[in-house]
């Protein structure tokens, strides 16, 4: 007959990291009052992890219970793009009995005590992962591997739970309108991550359909004083481009201020469509044309999928096509001029 494990006590712990069974508590109940060296504290860490320890018996039922709250950890918390999305998320999450909290997720991937202390501490039930901007992969898949998790933008991903956009669609529809308005050099204005990396595709396979072909593409990033950036230098040193798929519409509002800053105009010189709408969009001069994505919808439907998560955790992908992205045709797109010098 095969004994049980046997549970790991307080003493093992102190003894493995060479500390006083005293301290071990205090961090795992989280002293404010606490003072103590970031690599002490990492190794008892270290320490409650290989032993896999368990305080007692009102610790574990105190994790298998529920705080009604739901984490959405996400890079740009002030981006005006996802106000929508958060405010309709809220409402889903409300009317299932949950609040939602939201978090910085780089510093939930990229810092080990933060996201210790989440998932020690059961501060939330589950947890929505922004992803899609940079190369998060590694710590995104321990983080969500310790919490019921759903992370929003990333590509479909084995023993992840995703949710996304159609992006690809959405960067066919911007292209296909500059190319029916008759433009041939158009330019994708990227940044880094798989989000932008779906629309640059989005962006070829309109192209390659009419049978014209792609320019270089013009490194932006994903907020404002960075794609101003790019656009001037591009423009700086000759670009051609008439037209510019832009990959967020934070992103075009450098990108609208580039251009003018060269010296040319817009429409008249260059148009300029986005991905995404938002309240600003139409207040710039001339008005931006976008399109829109159901960031609403989304909100929704992660929260349900989240929930699901929470009860049943399972992987698998869902990208959002209906409803389909839509153009919003404004001021900022025109059939191609004459650009003079």
């Amino acid at each position: 007959m095969q004994g049980s494990r046997k549970t790991a006590r307080l003493s093992e712990v102190a003894k493995l990291a060479e500390v006083s069974p005293g301290l071990v508590s205090r961090i795992l109940n989280e002293d404010p009052t606490l003072k103590v060296r970031p690599e002490t504290r990492a190794r008892v860490l270290d320490a409650i992890d290989m032993l896999q320890y368990t305080p007692h018996a009102s610790a574990r039922a105190l994790r298998n219970s529920q705080t009604g709250l739901l984490g959405f950890a996400l890079h740009h918390v002030n981006d005006p793009i996802y106000a929508q999305f958060v405010e309709t998320a809220q409402i889903a999450a409300a009317e299932r009995k949950y609040s939602v909290v939201l978090l910085n997720a780089g510093e939930l991937v990229g810092r080990q005590d933060a996201f210790r202390a989440l998932v020690r501490g059961h501060r939330v039930d589950g947890l929505l992962i922004q992803s899609g901007f940079s190369t998060d992969g590694n710590g995104l898949q321990e983080v969500a591997g310790s919490v019921p998790s759903v992370v929003f933008n990333a590509d479909q991903t084995p023993g992840l739970r995703t949710v996304r956009l159609d992006d690809t669609a959405a960067a066919s529809v911007a292209t296909r309108h500059l190319l029916e308005l008759g433009h041939t050099q158009i330019a994708f204005v990227g940044a880094e991550g798989a989000t932008s990396d779906r629309r640059v595709r989005g962006y070829l396979d309109a192209l390659d359909e009419a049978g014209v072909a792609p320019i270089p593409a013009i490194s932006g990033g994903w907020d404002a004083g960075a794609a101003r950036a790019g656009i001037e230098k591009y423009f700086a040193a000759g670009g051609k481009a008439t037209g510019l798929v832009v990959v967020t519409s934070t992103s075009a509002l450098g990108v609208h201020a580039g251009v003018i800053s060269a010296g040319l105009s817009i429409p008249g010189d260059v148009s300029v469509v986005s991905i995404h709408n938002a309240w600003f969009t139409e207040h710039l001069n001339p008005p931006l044309t976008v399109v829109e994505l159901p960031l609403a919808d989304i909100g929704r439907l992660a929260v349900d999928l989240l929930i699901d998560q929470i009860a049943s955790p399972a992987g698998g992908a869902t990208v959002l096509e209906e409803p389909a992205p839509r153009l919003l045709e404004r001021g900022s797109t025109a059939a191609p001029g004459e650009r003079s010098g």
